[in-house]
């Protein structure tokens, strides 16, 4: 009798937590940089998998789940298990590849003291000089970003030998998605202080903390990039009120919209 009470009072627990644990099979589509032995754990269950040489996982989830995967080559994640996800138990992603730019080390030669007035004769003081000034033209090319200059050491800046070999191992393929991962973020980012926070939260209905995320699902659209280039802050607003209901859609569908913001769609 205490063994069929004690199974009756964990089937009503179990079932106040809403769905049941299912399996989740995630699949990460990075194929420049090793998508194997991924850190995948369930914040929420405390369950934790790791990807196989194909990027594949397998991992325990409910409904709400917080699934964190992390990673020394790539940016760390964290997805939201939705109704959507959950009911279809697959899931990919495309991991974004983490760069660690070192700081210039300058080496001197000088040897100091720790005495200031000493140290301060010793050191010498170096006078900038403008091109400018001696009739030089100024190099206007901008400068490039750590994504650009490692796509230009691998194919320009390589030579033809070294250009070749980086494409036949594909490190210029690796490369080229890393700059192109970069030029949209910046593309995003740059568009994304267009206009204030009131702006989207007021006009667009658009909660707060999926701002960034909305501008994102907007320029996915080359059509908006195309408005930005052309400098028409309205026009691209104009585009944003177009889409705003459609994305508030999808993000109901997912469950992922505050409760007090569901009204919104």
């Amino acid at each position: 009798m205490k063994r069929l009470l004690l199974l009756i009072i964990s089937t009503v627990a179990f079932s106040g937590l809403g769905q049941e644990v299912t399996t989740l099979t995630g699949t990460v589509l990075n194929d420049t940089i090793g998508v194997s032995q991924l850190n995948i754990v369930n914040l929420t269950l405390k369950r934790g998998a790791t990807t196989n040489a194909n990027g594949v996982f397998e991992i325990p989830v409910r409904v709400h789940d917080i699934i964190n995967i992390s990673a020394v080559q790539y940016e760390s994640r964290q997805i939201v298990v939705t109704p959507v996800i959950y009911g279809r138990g697959k899931i990919s992603f495309y991991l974004e590849p983490k760069v660690n730019e070192l700081d210039e080390v300058v080496v001197s030669n000088i040897t100091l003291t720790g005495d200031l007035s000493k140290d301060l004769n010793a050191v010498p003081l170096q006078v900038f000089i403008d091109p400018r000034d001696l009739g030089i033209p100024a190099n206007a090319r901008p400068t490039m970003t750590a994504e650009e200059r490692r796509f230009y050491g691998a194919t320009g800046g390589a030579g033809p030998l070294g250009s070749l070999i980086n494409a036949i191992t594909g490190r210029t393929k690796m490369l080229k998605k890393q700059l192109e991962i970069s030029k949209f973020r910046a593309l995003v980012e740059g568009n994304r202080d267009n206009f204030n926070d009131s702006m989207y939260i007021k006009s667009l209905n658009i909660p707060d903390e999926l701002i960034l995320d909305f501008v994102y699902y907007v320029f996915e659209d080359e059509q908006a990039e195309a408005i930005a280039n052309e400098g028409n802050t309205l026009g691209l607003l104009d585009f944003m009120l177009t889409k705003s209901p459609v994305y508030l859609k999808l993000k109901a569908a997912e469950s992922v919209l505050p409760k007090n913001d569901e009204n919104n769609e």
